[in-house]
């Protein structure tokens, strides 16, 4: 486990999530949290990502109160919400993209909690066989740095309908083999990609020049979803977005805006777009829109979803610009 300076759970913090649970923790879990409430551990099957452990909550005082709000039983709550996650499962991790998660089971007849992790992929909405065999392994875990550095001399691809996928965290730095052209390049894809079989992460390059979605016949992005059904673009437009553009992590299956008979450029959830573009005349009647759509009628009710991480309304709303006309549209998505 890395400590991040997080304080250990108190015993009555512990206590008090098992009689909510009505179960005891795993051992090994319980004396993770005796030791660090929260923190961080390495990722059993990749060996540059980790997991984020969700705390149990902590009222000791009003920053440990606030530092643990969202903590195990939180995040539980939210994943239940999708039906496919397992109802006797509990949450306790996510990664950095909050849309995986690892999962203990409780069993369904004694309400023990077992010791292997499975792990839940809100994109997918299936949940995985033991994920690993032992819980206490796998939270002695300790990331690896990235082996291959990108390389400074060779330029990233330019995505004409993606404005940085960086940002948005469907790319990241790493020295995973992408399954396409089996190079490190030190760039890896961890978004959706729609075909037979597990291959997904891929290089930037791979993605751009379309052959990821060529050899494995897939999609980044469903085909019917771009124009959202209610503009039909032209065949290379569509071919471009659903073929040779990375996707974006949402709640429900993506959908790509359209405007003066093209794809828009997607330029991330509100919260992270600039606020002078959102304030523009351009985004005049976007704003109108998404506020009539989710009832903030007032100027400080907009503020406050701008402000507002996407995961605490259980919302998202998604920006993309006209490539032409510079106009703002979207949509937004409920968990």
């Amino acid at each position: 486990m890395h400590s991040h300076d997080a304080p250990p759970a108190p015993e009555h913090a512990l206590r008090a999530l098992e009689e909510k649970l009505g179960t005891a923790l795993p051992p090994v879990l319980r004396h993770c949290y005796a030791t660090i409430n929260g923190g961080r551990f390495g990722d059993p099957q990749r060996r540059d990502a980790e997991w984020q452990l969700h705390p149990v909550r902590d009222s000791s005082d009003r920053k440990q109160l606030k530092r643990t709000a969202e903590d195990i039983l939180h995040f539980t709550q939210i994943a239940l919400r999708n039906t496919h996650f397992p109802r006797h499962g509990l949450s306790i991790a996510h990664d950095y993209t909050m849309s995986r998660q690892l999962l203990v089971l409780r069993d369904e007849a004694t309400g023990v909690i077992g010791d292997e992790i499975f792990l839940f992929e809100a994109h997918t909405a299936r949940w995985s066989a033991p994920y690993a065999s032992d819980l206490r392994a796998a939270m002695a875990q300790r990331r690896t740095p990235e082996a291959v550095q990108p390389d400074p001399s060779r330029a990233l691809p330019v995505f004409r309908y993606y404005a940085d996928p960086f940002e948005s965290g469907v790319m990241r730095t790493a020295g995973d083999t992408c399954e396409c052209c089996g190079r490190a390049t030190g760039y890896i894809y961890d978004g959706s990609f729609y075909a037979v079989g597990d291959a997904s992460q891929f290089c930037p390059w791979c993605i751009a020049d379309g052959s990821a979605a060529a050899k494995f016949d897939g999609e980044f992005n469903d085909a019917a979803s771009v124009g959202m059904g209610e503009v039909a673009l032209p065949p290379a437009v569509v071919d471009e977005v659903s073929r040779r553009t990375p996707s974006f992590f949402s709640y429900q299956q993506e959908q790509w805006w359209a405007h003066c008979n093209d794809a828009g450029c997607f330029l991330g959830e509100i919260e992270h777009v600039d606020r002078a573009l959102l304030a523009s005349e351009s985004a005049r009647a976007f704003k109108q829109d998404m506020q009539a759509q989710e009832q903030l009628p007032t100027e400080a009710e907009w503020q406050w979803l701008l402000a507002t991480p996407s995961r605490e309304r259980h919302a998202a709303v998604y920006v993309f610009r006209c490539l032409h006309c510079d106009t703002l549209g979207g949509y937004s998505d409920c968990s």
